[in-house]
């Protein structure tokens, strides 16, 4: 690979890069935003009239919080239908994994577009963050490529839609049953033909 190829395939390559990480930061947001909306509409469905109250208390509120209240608020209407309860707990799981993962891409030292004098392929970022541990501060090196990236935002967009759709259930009262497909092993998905 001569000099200009090296430099075109370094610049499409880093630039890929800061697009599949602000498009997961952005995917990301929306499951934030319908988390809650959901938690809006559930309170404005069990009597509270003046949502500008729900949203007073959910404004600042980071991503585990909001979601702690969402837990709550859903499994408080739904206590008595435990297959919704179910449901309930896979998306929590996926939503606190997904939260999870964001922390860990977002709070981290990202060494794009380092790279050593003789690298050919720019595709995998590196990065680290130091942890504080019983033993004192742990070093945390990791490395992302696009394509787990573009995983992550996939597993984001999938989980908004899961949260919209479990808001529109609350608006009308009907059960997640009736809504979700639910896979051998647990994991909630929307139908085939209602993403």
């Amino acid at each position: 690979m001569d000099k200009k190829e090296r430099e075109e395939k370094y610049k499409v390559q880093t630039k890929d890069w800061y697009a599949a990480l602000g498009q997961f930061v952005v995917r990301f947001e929306h499951v934030c935003k319908n988390m809650e909306t959901c938690i809006i509409f559930a309170l404005h469905g069990d009597g509270l009239r003046n949502q500008n109250l729900a949203q007073a208390l959910l404004a600042d509120l980071t991503a585990a919080p909001l979601h702690q209240s969402l837990r709550a608020i859903v499994a408080e209407l739904r206590k008595n239908d435990t297959e919704d309860l179910r449901i309930l707990d896979n998306v929590s799981k996926r939503v606190e994994k997904l939260i999870e993962d964001r922390n860990e891409v977002v709070h981290r030292t990202w060494f794009v577009g380092w790279a050593a004098v003789d690298q050919e392929d720019f595709s995998t970022v590196r990065s680290w963050k130091f942890k504080k541990t019983r033993r004192g501060a742990e070093f945390k090196p990791k490395s992302y490529t696009t394509s787990a990236l573009d995983d992550l935002s996939k597993k984001a967009d999938e989980l908004a839609k899961i949260i919209s759709r479990m808001d529109g259930c609350l608006v009308i009262g009907t059960s997640f049953t009736k809504n979700f497909k639910v896979e051998k092993h647990g994991t909630v998905r929307l139908p085939e033909g209602k993403r």
